[in-house]
C-alpha cells in the first residue's frame, strides 16, 4: 500500500487529515551559517519555541499535517523537524529539491542531470542528506524573470525521479507556469503528481491559464493565502478576498479536486535581508481563510475535499 513519508516515518494517507500542502518550517539564504551573526539568526531554543507554538496553534485550529517545501540549502533542518513533529504531534512532510538558481549552492549547480535525478531518488527512498529520514515530496523552482538552464535541469531531474518513485512534485515561479508544465510533460511526468504553485500571485493572475493547466491534470496551488498588502510588501501580496474569488471560480469551473490551499508562510526566516518572518502563521488558513470560503458559499464538503481528500491522493507514493 502506498504510504506518506513524514519525518517520523511512513504513515497511512488517512492519518494526514487536514493538511497544508505548501509551507516553510525554516527558510533561509544559503551561507547565513558562516556569518558572524549566525547565532543571532538562529538561536535554536527561541526558534523552536516560536515554531512549536505555531504548530500547536495550527493543530488547535484543526490542522494535522504540514508539508515543508524548504529544500536543499534554504533552511531544511531534518533533526529540528523531527523534534518539532515529535513534541507537537503535527505530521511534517519534508522535501528534496531546490528553490531557484540563485539559491542552488555551487556544489549542486555543477552536477549533471543524472546526479540530480539520483539525488532526488536517494532522498525520497533512503534518506535526506546523511540521515535516514526520507523526503515526501520534491521541490523545484525557477527565477521570476527567466527560466535558466540549471533550473530546467532540476525540473527534468524531478520528472525523472517522479517516474521512478511516484513521488509528487511542487513547483515555484508561476510567471512560467506553462513552461513548467511543458518541461515536466516532455520528460513524461504524470501531471496528477504535480502541484503548479503560486497561481494566486498578485502579479500573475490568469484564470484561463489555471483552467488550461487543470484540463491537463495538474494540481493548482492557491498557496499565498494570508500574504496581504496591509502588512506585506511582497509583489504577490493581495487581499484574501481576491483569493476566495479565485477558488470559487475554479470550483465552479469543475476543478474542485485539483485545488491546493496553503499559506506559504515561514515559521522562521534565517538571514534573509529583504523579508522578515511573516506575520501570519500556519493556522491562518483554517482560522481565517476557511470562514471566508464558507461565507462565499463554498460547502464544508468542498473544503474537506481540498484540505483532506486532495492530500490523501497526492502525497502517497
Amino acid at each position: 500500500m502506498a504510504q506518506v513519508n513524514t519525518v517520523l516515518g511512513p504513515i497511512h494517507p488517512k492519518q494526514l487529515r487536514i493538511t497544508s500542502l505548501h509551507e516553510h518550517i525554516l527558510f533561509s539564504t544559503p551561507g547565513w551559517e558562516y556569518s558572524p551573526e549566525a547565532r543571532q539568526h538562529f538561536d535554536a531554543p527561541r526558534v523552536f519555541e516560536r515554531i512549536y507554538n505555531d504548530l500547536l496553534d495550527f493543530k488547535a485550529a484543526g490542522g494535522r499535517t504540514v508539508v515543508d517545501v524548504s529544500g536543499i540549502g534554504i533552511g531544511r533542518d531534518i533533526e529540528f523537524y523531527v523534534c518539532l513533529s515529535r513534541y507537537t504531534g503535527v505530521h511534517i512532510v519534508a522535501c528534496t529539491g531546490f528553490w531557484a538558481q540563485r539559491k542552488i549552492l555551487p556544489y549542486f549547480a555543477e552536477r549533471d542531470i543524472d546526479y540530480h535525478t539520483g539525488l532526488f531518488v536517494k532522498e525520497l527512498t533512503q534518506g535526506m542528506g546523511t540521515t535516514t529520514v526520507r523526503a515526501g515530496v520534491m521541490k523545484v523552482g525557477n527565477s521570476g524573470d527567466r527560466f535558466t538552464a540549471l533550473e530546467e535541469l532540476t525540473y527534468r531531474a524531478a520528472a525523472r525521479a517522479s517516474k521512478r518513485t511516484g513521488a509528487p512534485i511542487v513547483t515555484h515561479g508561476t510567471q512560467f507556469a506553462r513552461k513548467q508544465a511543458e518541461i515536466l510533460l516532455d520528460e513524461g511526468a504524470d501531471p496528477t503528481r504535480v502541484i503548479i504553485s503560486h497561481l494566486d500571485a498578485a502579479y500573475a493572475l490568469d484564470l484561463e491559464r489555471d483552467k488550461e493547466l487543470g484540463r491537463k491534470g495538474f494540481y493548482l496551488g492557491y498557496d499565498h493565502i494570508g500574504t496581504e498588502q496591509s502588512w506585506s510588501k511582497a509583489p504577490y501580496a493581495m487581499p484574501d478576498e481576491k483569493r476566495v474569488e479565485l477558488v470559487v471560480a475554479m470550483i465552479r469551473s469543475g476543478f474542485l479536486k485539483q485545488i491546493v490551499l496553503a499559506n506559504d508562510t515561514n515559521g522562521w526566516s534565517i538571514g534573509i535581508v529583504h523579508r522578515e518572518t511573516q506575520e501570519h502563521t500556519y493556522a491562518h488558513l483554517l482560522r481565517n481563510f476557511v470562514p471566508k470560503l464558507l461565507k462565499a458559499g463554498v460547502t464544508e464538503e468542498q473544503i474537506h475535499t481540498m484540505l483532506v481528500e486532495t492530500p490523501e491522493r497526492l502525497l502517497p507514493f
